[in-house]
């Protein structure tokens, strides 16, 4: 795994001041997938969330008690997202097809069964201001559709996925 371990702990003050300060948009953001492959997903997302990334403590054992201390497994949380379905439920189809092709497609066929997911996230001006990068992404499920003509108000249909990822990292 590609971790960073370069990470500066030292106790010096940022020379760096934050003059100017813009808060994130909870709109601005794209998700891009392999757009080769899955053109009609990526365009349709309505929803994402940066999932959680924690670090178990690791018990360290004394006489008199066991104290925790900073642990050294990394843990990541599914990254999971919600998107509007198009009528010929083409994003749909594509996300549908790759969660199947990774159970049925044979091995030795030498197919790329995860893609790298880049959620941008954007600025006041619509600029990427961050790219968060999921590393070898792969669908591990894919909501029901409901329809339903009881409704009278026209909701359109979303889906939701859960993928599943090695690691995610900031750029």
């Amino acid at each position: 795994m590609a971790y960073e371990t370069n990470v500066d702990f030292s106790e010096s003050a940022s020379n760096t001041l934050i003059q100017d300060i813009t808060y994130a948009s909870p709109i601005g953001f794209r998700l891009l997938i392999d757009s080769q492959r899955y053109p009609n997903a990526q365009f349709s997302v309505q929803t994402a969330s940066i999932p959680e990334i924690s670090v178990d403590a690791a018990p360290y054992a004394t006489p008199q008690r066991t104290i925790e201390i900073a642990g050294d497994k990394v843990e990541y949380s599914d990254f999971s997202c919600t998107f509007i379905v198009d009528e010929q439920l083409e994003n749909y189809y594509e996300i549908h097809e790759w969660l199947i092709g990774l159970v049925v497609e044979p091995e030795s066929r030498n197919i790329r069964k995860t893609r790298d997911l880049s959620l941008l996230v954007l600025n006041s001006h619509n600029n990427v201001s961050r790219e968060i990068q999921f590393v070898d992404a792969y669908p591990k499920s894919l909501s029901t559709l409901d329809f339903d003509a009881k409704n009278t108000d026209i909701e359109y249909l979303v889906g939701d996925v859960t993928f599943g990822y090695s690691y995610f990292k900031v750029k």
